[in-house]
């Protein structure tokens, strides 16, 4: 699952918490098509994850959605996911393929549409209240609903974009894109980058700021000084996929700031 270091205590204003069951069970079904729709002879060809294939990919991402379902469960408990405790973004998701038996593509295929129909049953498991550890520190439940699917949707086109097989955006992506860049704006003020944006995403304006401990992703008024950037380019741009500054014409500062994701992941 993608990740940064645990970052330091900040005050943080998100207006994106609301309906992510919903948003998770849109974007996940919408996944199985697009990622169904890949043919299986494709799935030996490289993804844009540095030496996984396509297979691979899916295959992660069967067993992240694993990763999610079983932190639910132990959450209901008051209990924190065994197999989580040690997770390291940077290296235990190569672990886990490699410890894993193989499969073929149709074995891998069934595995990922059950499990994420795992993970759409799980998206309202728990309360907005209940605290659980995600790759980016303790947030409540709705924010790890949104860090999975961000590792769901960035490897979804790290699978289709080499294949020229990628599927547009949908309105239910913005508040994953949201999220992203309220992990990209706590990643600049844990280094105390200061910075202030108003950008327009998918048709969504968004307040982007970080002023001391205080990091702020909401809805705003469009302005003169409104940015628009394409929400799934601006998704590859802040994980590092692409270069940010290919995707965001922003000011220097702003890109600089947010850029640190990136670099951190």
């Amino acid at each position: 699952m993608i990740g940064v270091a645990t970052l330091r205590e900040q005050q943080v204003r998100f207006a994106f918490d609301q309906d992510v069951a919903r948003v998770n069970r849109v974007v996940r079904e919408r996944q199985l098509e697009v990622v169904g729709g890949v043919p299986l002879d494709e799935w030996v060809r490289p993804s844009r994850c540095p030496g996984w294939s396509v297979h691979d990919v899916v295959r992660h991402v069967a067993q992240m959605n694993e990763m999610v379902v079983g932190v639910a469960a132990a959450a209901r408990v008051g209990e924190r996911y065994r197999r989580a405790r040690r997770f390291d973004p940077r290296t235990t998701p190569s672990e886990w393929l490699a410890e894993a038996p193989a499969a073929d593509p149709e074995e891998t295929l069934a595995a990922y549409a059950q499990s994420t129909g795992a993970v759409v049953e799980a998206g309202g498991a728990l309360g907005a209240d209940v605290l659980v550890g995600t790759p980016v520190g303790l947030q409540v439940w709705p924010r790890m609903v949104l860090h999975a699917l961000f590792d769901a949707v960035v490897h979804e086109r790290d699978v289709t974009e080499p294949l020229g097989r990628s599927a547009p955006a949908i309105p239910e992506q913005l508040p994953v894109v949201a999220y992203v860049l309220l992990v990209a704006a706590r990643v600049a003020c844990a280094v105390d980058r200061e910075f202030a944006v108003t950008l327009e995403v998918g048709g969504q304006v968004l307040s982007v700021s970080v002023h001391g401990a205080d990091v702020e992703v909401v809805p705003a008024e469009r302005n003169d000084a409104c940015v628009a950037a394409d929400p799934l380019p601006l998704l590859d741009g802040l994980s590092g996929r692409v270069p940010l500054d290919e995707v965001l014409a922003a000011p220097d500062d702003v890109r600089a700031a947010l850029g640190m994701l990136a670099r951190n992941m």
